[in-house]
């Protein structure tokens, strides 16, 4: 099972089996999880690693749970994703459970890269638009890159539109190479 199929596997169970509105806080705590495991290397090689067997890992989990302070519902999920050895899918079930929970919610997140910072008018005009076609609630994250010669690319989920100088250039030269 490869780590988008894991991260599908824990983010369903998740919004099935936890209050819609618990989901942000556990999310942010397998953020926090996440983060320690990467900064401690120990951490990684107990819990990721092949060496200990799922015993160990229970115990080891247990023995630190208290000084974590997450709520149970986290520590439940973080139990089963360590012993079952999928610690190393952590990024993947946290956006797919991000993805899941505003999927659930009605809202997305549209990724635009620009040139040039996008001002507070055009981001309202460019959310009213995007919510007509995706009709979810949008948020915008803008990301500068400056090798676009204008224009811009929006990312929301797994559809983009690319409206940018660069893209209308390369479909130009795809349609004379034919």
């Amino acid at each position: 099972m490869n780590k988008n199929q894991i991260a599908k596997k824990y983010s369903r169970a998740m919004i099935n089996s936890i209050q819609i509105t618990e989901i942000p806080r556990v999310v942010e705590e397998f953020k926090a999880f996440s983060k320690l495991v990467d900064a401690n290397r120990q951490l990684k090689l107990l819990f990721a690693g092949q060496i200990f067997n799922e015993g160990e890992k229970e115990k080891a989990y247990n023995a630190l749970a208290p000084s974590l302070k997450f709520n149970s519902n986290t520590e439940k999920f973080l139990k089963i994703i360590i012993i079952q050895g999928h610690l190393s899918a952590m990024k993947e079930i946290i956006a797919t459970s991000i993805d899941a929970y505003n999927d659930k919610q009605k809202k997305a997140t549209a990724v635009v890269v620009s040139s040039v910072a996008l001002d507070e008018q055009y981001t309202e005009r460019l959310k009213s638009a995007l919510k007509q076609m995706t009709d979810r609630e949008v948020a915008i994250e803008n990301q500068i890159d400056e090798s676009l010669l204008g224009g811009f690319i929006v990312k929301v989920g797994s559809t983009i539109f690319d409206s940018s100088v660069k893209g209308q250039l390369r479909l130009l030269k795809a349609e004379l190479m034919r």
